[in-house]
């Protein structure tokens, strides 16, 4: 069944290049089938998944290239559960935003369901060699659509995201490949199953560089502080419908892979760095909230937020305990449900009013009074209002920081910084919200958002209040999982290889 969440939108998408471009209706069809369709199998997937077990759930594997040992190998368990079922969510919401595109619209949803296809395989695979394969394949849809499709200055913004993504890429594939050959020195065994290579023990000192190399690559992609500044240009450039799967779906990937690979891997060299990327993550959502607050154009508005609330998810992470890392997998699935209702929202202003700047916008709640409930609702949630979605995932990573042993020497200031970023981020939201929807208004002759717009706003809305009052079953999917995380155990030591040899 896994198989089927990754190769649907990928065959969906090859097999649009043999549609007429200008047979728009079959192109609607089979880029909503495809995406409808991936949901379904991910929805699926979630209702038979058994919660008590931490292990990965409907492992598939298959060999891929034998000679090299490299196998085609998916499962899913409660860290990845979430991601899967928000990126094919989020991949709903942005094909059916996509059929208003009218320049080249085949190309287009191609692009996006190829896009959609390397995420989900990124939370999936569990073959390192697969997982880099995903990687890169997220990159070439993204490349194209900021570049034929963007806006404003996207020729630089792809250009710089391609730069950073690719030197990341290119250092995780080094340690990927160092990974298997340690493995080798201890167990004269080829392998690039994840699963195995998590409980060989690592020399301390190789750690460090390793980590260095898989940090970085996941590090460019939240993005971390100061590795961001690719984010706003890319954003800013970026077609609605495309950014929805980058903030929601493709920012999370980083986080993924700090837990999938640098935590159970390199447990020293986490210790010896948790502060420095504690600090560097706080710096972030300081930094981002502050930058926010000073933008004029609402789309990056949302776009410097985005890189404030992802470093809350980092802080969560490198706390290294339950609190930590279920807060910081619960606010994953938070921010991709408001980032990508917050830029829905950005997409409709901007095509009634025809423009973004703040300085233009006044006083829509009279003539768009649907738009101004459901934005407040949206607004409120982005806050961390108790009782909203924000909140939950806010509250145990600030919890988690202040009980993690990796950050005590910080933990006062690391939660000060939270705080002061959550107060910013009120200061952004407000000025955001009152500017475009409060005051006077410009003009009266505004529609308000029509049945369909609404339709994709809605389950953002509903999601918000759910997660927000009742928890629970989000986070009883990831408990177990984390906790095995946690409690890992490095079974392979160096010296099994040299056992073998006597013999």
């Amino acid at each position: 069944m896994l198989s089927l969440i990754i190769l649907i939108p990928l065959v969906a998408a090859l097999s649009l290049i043999f549609v007429s471009r200008d047979n728009t209706s079959l192109v609607k069809t089979i880029a909503l089938g495809a995406a409808s369709s991936t949901l379904a199998v991910s929805l699926w997937v979630l209702a038979f998944f058994d919660m008590s077990n931490p292990e990965m759930q409907f492992v598939q594997s298959l060999h891929w290239v034998p000679a090299l040992h490299i196998n085609y190998l998916v499962g899913v368990d409660g860290i990845s559960l979430w991601m899967v079922v928000l990126t094919a969510f989020l991949g709903v919401i942005s094909i059916l935003l996509s059929l208003k595109q009218e320049k080249n619209l085949r190309n287009f949803v191609a692009l996006m369901l190829a896009l959609e296809a390397g995420t989900l395989g990124v939370f999936l695979a569990l073959d390192t060699i697969l997982f880099y394969v995903f990687w890169e394949l997220m990159l070439v849809p993204t490349y194209f659509i900021i570049g034929i499709w963007g806006e404003g200055r996207r020729e630089y913004a792809t250009m710089k995201f391609v730069i950073y993504t690719l030197v990341g890429s290119l250092l995780m594939l080094v340690a990927i490949i160092s990974l298997t050959m340690v493995h080798y020195g201890a167990t004269h065994d080829v392998t690039f199953d994840l699963r195995i290579l998590t409980h060989t023990h690592i020399d301390p000192s190789m750690q460090i560089w390793m980590f260095l190399f898989f940090f970085v690559a996941f590090a460019i992609k939240v993005p971390v502080f100061p590795l961001h500044s690719w984010l706003p240009h890319a954003y800013v450039a970026c077609p609605i419908p495309a950014l929805i799967l980058l903030t929601g779906a493709m920012s999370k990937t980083g986080a993924y892979g700090f837990l999938r690979f640098c935590l159970p891997l390199f447990p020293d060299a986490v210790e010896s760095m948790a502060l420095v990327i504690g600090l560097m993550a706080a710096a972030g959502m300081v930094y981002g909230a502050w930058i926010a607050i000073a933008q004029k154009d609402i789309k990056a508005l949302v776009a410097y937020s985005s890189i404030s609330h992802l470093g809350f998810i980092v802080l969560g992470i490198f706390a290294r305990n339950e609190e930590g890392i279920e807060g910081s997998i619960l606010q994953m699935l938070n921010h991709g449900i408001i980032a990508s209702a917050l830029f829905i929202i950005v997409g409709v202003i901007e095509m009634r009013m025809g423009t973004r700047n703040l300085t233009e916008l006044r006083g829509l709640s009279k003539a768009m009074p649907i738009l101004y409930g459901t934005f407040m609702l949206v607004m409120l949630a982005a806050l961390g209002l108790p009782g909203l979605n924000g909140f939950v995932g806010e509250f145990l990573i600030l919890m988690g920081v202040w009980t993690s042993h990796l950050l005590s020497g910080l933990a006062g200031i690391l939660v000060l910084m939270g705080g002061l970023s959550i107060v910013f981020a009120s200061i952004y939201m407000l000025y955001m919200f009152q500017g475009t929807m409060q005051e006077k208004p410009n003009s009266e002759n505004v529609s308000d958002i029509n049945s369909g717009e609404f339709k994709l706003l809605l389950p953002a809305c509903l999601l918000i209040l759910l997660i927000g009052l009742y928890p629970k079953p989000f986070i009883d999917r990831v408990s177990p999982s984390v906790g095995s995380l946690l409690h890992l155990e490095k079974t392979v030591n160096l010296d099994a290889g040299k056992d073998s040899d006597h013999h």
